[in-house]
């Protein structure tokens, strides 16, 4: 019977151990791609199909694609506590990838269906003439809008951390290397399908109609959803474990409970609750009041964790140290999470396109007109660049400069991301300040003077959201892995928010007492540059602001190791 029990175990060991590492991520990368040419190809031009399709204002049009990605970048956070507690990675993002299929489903309907959108008019020549949409029009934007931002719930925060535990069975310092690689490439495979998205799929919706334009994307979503199911054989699927977050919430409220308790003059000098043979017995001294959570006693002397009159006696009112620090390294990335909300601004230039489209877009001979989202294939392309040639050649060249093994820290690359995010506010303002000046003496502008905003917002994405990622993926606790990567998509989806809000105030604020509002719809009767400089003043504010919280935060790197798994409890540290 021992026999065959052993046999049993050896064989799933077996089974296991070809399974993960390098070829596990092709059927992962592919998913990701194919949704995000899908995802890409729908985003950058579809403020053209509002205005034009269904007779939204640009400002109208911004505001509620705005709050269509605020919505989807928040979708993540449930995504990720299902993923992380209850159903494991795998599952979620196939669900996720089925939503989305079936979000696109409805988008591509409301191309082919006649009566799901408002009757046919120019908006360019008479947009006063035009009919808005009702309420059934709408409907079926917004059915599509909610499978969509369900799938980037299942999609967004646990495909990259899915990818990532394919290598959960290599040792430590191998797996810190491989990882540093794999998120560069991965960012580096999204630039190659934004790349194809803004060049094939948006001159396909310019040029063969919104029909044949939406029913690309989502074919594509399809393949995608079908080329993760088709490598499950493949991976590592690690199951959904309640105990990350039941210890968070464990830790909160014993620190409410214990709020009175008296902390020791020093640290060391108390007992703590925590796991048989676990290597962290004594809390850190950052967020120290949080140590009342898991003190028994505030004297050593105290050895029976009896409490007395200065600890807790009751057990069942404490929880572990090993608790009460992954609640602290949640705590603690939160400014800085905070600070990375701008970079929401940088990336979605909703206004670039209606912008393109009031430019000379002719190139060759031949005057062939790019299609105005095409442009923003100098946004990813500039992130390819940069992503592809940093391990290779800067991150060496840096490293001899700083003494850093990554070349620059994970801070300093979100700081530089927020840099080039304001940046590339102040170049589009200035860009659009000459437009309008050209426009309005009868002149012209070629289109690719917007290449440098652009360019600028690729390094912010390169620098910031790469840096980003590095830094709740290292920072939290690895079983917090989708959370983590939910942490981004939560501060672009709160810049979206916020970005939305500024369009509404702008856009009321400016158009006061009769006067044109700086983002009217004629853009050379508006002062778009003005909004531009405004976000380029908030994003400076915002700067100074990250500086102090990564100041406040201190070095990286310096939590403490966590305990996966543990069995037992002790009380004396």
């Amino acid at each position: 019977m021992e026999a065959q029990e052993g046999d049993v175990k050896s064989c799933e060991a077996s089974k296991v151990k070809w399974k993960g590492g390098f070829v596990a991520l092709p059927s992962i990368i592919a998913n990701e791609i194919l949704e995000k040419v899908a995802g890409f190809g729908l985003n950058i031009n579809f403020i053209t199909y509002l205005n034009m399709q269904y007779h939204l204002s640009h400002a109208n049009a911004g505001s509620l694609l705005f709050v269509w990605g605020a919505v989807s970048n928040f979708a993540p956070i449930p995504g990720a506590v299902i993923a992380d507690m209850y159903l494991g990675r795998f599952i979620v993002v196939a669900i996720g990838s089925i939503a989305c299929f079936v979000g696109m489903v409805f988008l591509w309907l409301s191309a082919m269906i006649p009566g799901a959108r408002p009757p046919p008019c120019d908006m360019r020549a008479s947009p006063e003439l035009c009919a808005p949409p009702e309420a059934r029009h709408m409907a079926w934007l917004l059915a599509g809008f909610v499978f969509l931002s369900v799938g980037a719930g299942g999609v967004r925060p646990c495909s990259m951390a899915f990818g990532a535990d394919q290598f959960s069975r290599h040792p430590k310092e191998r797996r810190s290397r491989i990882l540093q690689v794999y998120f560069n490439a991965y960012y580096g495979s999204i630039g190659v399908a934004f790349m194809v998205a803004v060049t094939v799929v948006v001159y396909v919706q310019d040029n063969l109609g919104w029909k044949v334009g939406l029913a690309v994307p989502t074919c594509l979503m399809l393949l995608s959803a079908a080329s993760f199911l088709v490598g499950s054989g493949l991976y590592i699927k690690d199951r959904g474990s309640k105990r990350m977050f039941a210890g968070i919430g464990a830790a909160v409220a014993a620190a409410v409970r214990n709020r009175r308790a008296w902390l020791p003059a020093k640290t060391e000098d108390g007992v703590y609750h925590h796991l048989k043979d676990c290597k962290l017995t004594v809390p850190t001294d950052r967020l120290r009041f949080l140590n009342k959570a898991c003190m028994i006693s505030n004297t050593k002397e105290d050895k029976s964790g009896s409490g007395g009159a200065d600890g807790i006696s009751d057990r069942g009112r404490l929880c572990t140290v090993d608790q009460v620090e992954q609640l602290k390294s949640a705590i603690r990335v939160m400014p800085i999470w905070s600070s990375t909300i701008f970079l929401a601004q940088a990336m979605n230039q909703y206004f670039a396109v209606p912008q393109a489209d009031a430019m000379d877009r002719r190139v060759g001979a031949g005057g062939f007109r790019v299609p105005s989202g095409t442009f923003a294939v100098f946004n990813m392309l500039t992130m390819s660049l940069w992503s592809g040639c940093y391990d290779r050649w800067t991150a060496p060249a840096l490293r001899r400069l700083t003494g850093n093994p990554r070349g620059l820290t994970m801070k300093q690359r979100i700081g530089g991301g927020l840099v080039f995010g304001t940046a590339a506010m102040a170049a589009a303002a200035v860009v659009e300040a000459a437009r309008r000046r050209q426009a309005l003496g009868g002149g012209g502008m070629s289109a690719f003077w917007l290449v440098p905003q652009y360019a600028l917002a690729g390094l912010a994405e390169a620098f910031g959201v790469i840096g980003v990622i590095e830094f709740f993926y290292t920072e939290l606790p690895k079983s917090m892995a989708s959370f983590s990567m939910a942490l981004l998509y939560m501060a672009l989806g709160a810049g979206s928010l916020v970005g939305s809000l500024i369009i509404k105030l702008v856009h009321e604020v400016s158009g006061r007492g009769g006067r044109t509002s700086w983002l009217a719809e004629d853009l050379s009767a508006g002062r778009y540059d003005y909004y531009y400089w405004l976000l380029a003043g908030l994003g400076a504010v915002n700067f100074v602001y990250f500086l102090w919280c990564g100041w406040a935060y201190g070095e990286e790197g310096q939590n403490v190791e966590w305990e996966d798994e543990g069995e037992g409890e002790t009380t004396i540290a």
